[in-house]
């Protein structure tokens, strides 16, 4: 659990650091995602950091804690206003959180179902999904950038 609980910190890191632009729209967008990076980025330190689940049903509860903080991070996200020139980059991070949040979601049922055996799969395709998913986010970020320093 403590590998999935740094992959989940790691994508909330690659997710939410756009640069900034000259323009005060940009700027001012920047701004709102950084806080939103900020928030999430300690919602998941506070609960990860401590966290040793010694069981399915701890690993499932912590899971459950981490699924909420990207759905809020997703809502928060899509409450910001995007400069028209990323507003379709934007829509696709708001939809990479979601889908973050509905990765972590499914393992948290399979936890609370799993046997041992169940569990350790969860958590390795939950790994593998939010590596992946960390690499997307990643993608649109630069493009975003780039967007930006056009």
């Amino acid at each position: 659990m403590t590998k999935v609980a740094g992959a989940l910190a790691i994508a909330a890191i690659a997710f939410l650091g756009a640069g900034c632009g000259s323009v005060d729209e940009q700027n001012a967008y920047v701004d709102q995602v950084n806080e939103l990076r900020t928030e999430l980025l300690s919602t998941v330190s506070d609960l990860t950091s401590s966290a040793t689940p010694s069981n399915a049903a701890e690993a499932a509860d912590l899971s459950g804690q981490l699924e909420e903080a990207y759905a809020s991070a997703a809502d928060g996200l899509e409450a910001v206003e995007a400069p028209d020139e990323v507003a379709d980059l934007h829509s696709q991070l708001v939809a990479g959180l979601r889908g973050i949040a509905t990765q972590i979601d499914r393992a948290q049922h399979a936890l609370n179902q799993a046997s041992a055996e169940q569990a350790v799969q969860a958590l390795t395709d939950l790994q593998t999904s939010v590596a992946r998913a960390e690499t997307e986010l990643g993608d649109l970020i630069d493009q975003i950038n780039a967007e930006f320093q056009d």
